[in-house]
């Protein structure tokens, strides 16, 4: 073995910067993009925020609600083409302040009001925070205090204690009876059921607290289960030895539980959705389908005058000269990249009109079998490209704000030669089941039969599969006996 120089051709798809920034804004959802606009315009000197115009400056045409696109935006630049002569762009994009990007004299004070009312949001009290604070409370030894602070550690955001006994033994260095008498202790803590290890322990910590205790429902809870879960109201009425009565009253007192006991100081932050278009239809015509593109979160950007002025004039030193030649090239390169960005996105969109005009109008009972490669081929673009394009984005339809993916569907064959999407026929599934007998549930078996007499021939596994999807229970459980 030795080493040795080789020469070989090979043949490497290689992305330049400018495509790679085009992807990268193709992929962010409208809310990410302003981000990346904002950044963009603080890293790059020579980029600037057209300011708005004023109300006496707006004719009939600038002040609709939509301005026409241009597919190529302000400044027609291929992608990784360079400028050449500054002189040859579009003037809209050097109007700017005779100083470049100068600070505002109101920004501190902005700042300064900014940093007050973010002093002023208060953090929400959590679990663990709670649960100490009632530790400190109990007259304990420090060995008991450590195991209630090791336990109340180990409790999760739901109320339920992730640690066996045997951890915290080896956490502490205590005995098995010491842990055990303090998880007693705990488990004492508000809220009711804290610290449980599995849900009948979290269930029958809230039975044992009330007075008098609920015999029937703690001997339900705590060996039969699962005749609750299937309400076998006659099979627990013979193994309890009580009247009917007594059984549904006992039930009804475990479902009203709570099944988390960490609930109340657990909430899911909401997350707010800003859909990257809109399609509305105008009268009852369908072919007057209407797709708007968002953009207005996103500023329109142009180049400053005041570099353009200082990388013409002579005096200007080689250094700074290439500095800015290099700012105003990426500074187009991004504008040409946002633009590009929306152009696609819009096309994307009125591709998908044209394919589910049945849809907007009707639901999703009427979503007809539609590919990402049939996007693509129809745009002749790449179908990951169309992929990228509609990741983790939204649209309002007429049928609500929904994920652009949730207008893909596969496709199915009838009897007929015709093509069914997967889900049009899960929201059939859905239909059926709403309107099925609460005493005499269809079981998947009798919905394969219920889609054959409408021509479309699935398994039952395939049925089943999509009960699950739809978060059915299966028929012996959604019985009511």
């Amino acid at each position: 073995m030795d080493a040795r120089l080789i020469q070989g051709q090979s043949q490497r798809l290689i992305l330049s910067p400018q495509i790679r920034q085009y992807l990268r804004l193709l992929q962010m959802p409208i809310t990410e993009l302003a981000q990346a606009v904002d950044a963009e315009l603080t890293e790059n000197p020579l980029l600037e925020e057209k300011p708005e115009p004023r109300n006496d400056e707006l004719t009939g045409t600038e002040a609709s609600s939509e301005a026409p696109e241009r597919p190529g935006g302000a400044e027609e630049l291929r992608l990784g083409e360079s400028f050449g002569d500054t002189d040859q762009l579009d003037p809209s994009l050097w109007q700017g302040s005779e100083y470049g990007d100068t600070v505002g004299s109101d920004t501190r004070e902005l700042q300064r009001q900014q940093d007050f009312r973010q002093s002023l949001l208060t953090k929400p009290e959590a679990l663990s925070d709670y649960l100490l604070w009632q530790v400190r409370f109990l007259d304990l030894e420090d060995a008991d205090a450590k195991i209630a602070t090791e336990i109340v550690g180990n409790i999760d955001e739901q109320g339920y204690l992730r640690s066996t006994v045997e951890e915290i033994v080896k956490a502490c260095a205590a005995s098995k009876e010491a842990v055990e008498k303090v998880l007693k202790i705990v488990q004492g803590l508000e809220p009711p059921g804290i610290a449980a290890r599995d849900l009948p322990e979290a269930l029958l910590l809230q039975l044992e607290r009330m007075s008098p205790p609920p015999t029937i429902a703690i001997d339900i809870v705590r060996d039969h289960l699962p005749l609750l879960e299937k309400r076998n109201w006659s099979q627990l009425t013979k193994v309890l030895a009580v009247n009917i009565a007594e059984v549904r009253k006992a039930a009804e007192l475990i479902i009203h539980l709570e099944p988390r006991p960490g609930r109340s100081f657990y909430v899911e932050q909401p997350i707010a959705i800003t859909p990257d278009a809109a399609i509305t239809i105008s009268g009852q015509d369908q072919e007057k389908i209407k797709v708007h593109i968002h953009n207005e979160k996103i500023p329109e950007l142009r180049i400053n005058s005041y570099y353009r002025r200082l990388l013409k004039e002579k005096g200007t030193d080689a250094k700074t000269r290439e500095f800015l030649k290099e700012k105003l090239q990426a500074a187009l390169n991004f504008m040409k990249a946002i633009s590009q960005r929306r152009s696609t996105l819009r096309d994307i969109t009125e591709e998908i009109v044209k394919a589910q005009p049945d849809f907007f109008d009707k639901g999703f009972s009427h979503l007809k079998p539609l590919r990402l490669k049939d996007i693509a081929d129809n745009l002749g673009i790449h179908e990951s490209t169309v992929s990228r394009a509609l990741q983790g984005k939204y649209v309002t339809t007429p049928q609500g704000t929904i994920s652009y993916k949730s207008l893909f569907s596969t496709k199915l064959q009838t009897v007929s030669g015709d093509t069914e999407s997967q889900k049009s026929i899960m929201e059939k599934i859905r239909k059926v089941l709403d309107k099925e007998d609460p005493e005499k549930p269809l079981s998947d078996q009798d919905l394969v039969k219920l889609l054959k007499g409408d021509g479309i021939i699935v398994a039952r596994r395939t049925v089943a599969k999509y009960r699950d999807l739809l978060k059915i229970l299966p028929s012996h459980l959604r019985r009511k006996r």
